[in-house]
């Protein structure tokens, strides 16, 4: 039973109470199944702090897989330097003959090695944006939805306190009102046998 069905079943158990005759408005409820709904409400409570827990298992979840994706795109674009600056020293070799395409392969060299050096810099650079954006995503929806569920909590204990109150207000009332009538029969009974 969720909670609202158990504050629904509260308002149906204070709605079906008998009316006491003479006590204007007073009536009794059945203190029993008020008390078993009650520690019904507590036992569902955890499950709410719970699912805030779970999300924050869930934010560690994704800026671990968040970490492993950037190591992994860091890994792909060193092989791609690594790789090219390769390819750049190879076709530099093959070139070595011949004086002036020997200047012409290292300049391309060059040029190859700087364009790798910058690409690879650059694969570096939009993964680690993508690395705190995915971060700073997971962590706003993990504090947003902690922050739902302490508000919900919140919500609910209120309600729950407020409702208990009125309640707690109306027996503690029964009973004083039961307390004053008993106290005014034995009074009148010991008047009564002392005019006799």
């Amino acid at each position: 039973m969720d909670i609202v069905k158990m504050i629904q079943e509260m308002d149906t158990v204070c709605m079906s109470a008998t009316k006491v005759p003479g006590l204007r408005g007073k009536a009794m409820v059945d203190v029993e199944r008020l008390a078993s709904l009650a520690k019904l409400m507590l036992d569902s409570l955890p499950a709410d702090l719970q699912e805030a827990q779970e999300i924050l298992k869930q934010k560690e979840s994704i800026l671990n897989q968040t970490q492993l994706e950037v190591n992994r795109i860091k890994d792909i674009a060193e092989k791609e330097v690594v790789s090219l600056r390769a390819a750049a020293e190879q076709k530099q070799r093959d070139l070595v003959d011949d004086s002036e395409i020997m200047r012409v392969a290292e300049a391309k060299a060059e040029e190859v090695n700087q364009q790798s050096i910058s690409e690879g810099k650059k694969i570096v650079e939009e993964a680690q944006k993508r690395s705190y954006r995915i971060v700073d995503e997971a962590e706003m929806a993990s504090s947003v939805r902690r922050d739902g569920a302490d508000q919900y909590a919140r919500e609910t204990l209120f309600d729950l306190e407020e409702r208990l109150a009125g309640l707690l207000g109306q027996v503690r009332k029964g009973i004083d009102s039961l307390g004053i009538e008993a106290g005014t029969t034995v009074q009148n009974g010991n008047s009564a046998s002392v005019t006799s």
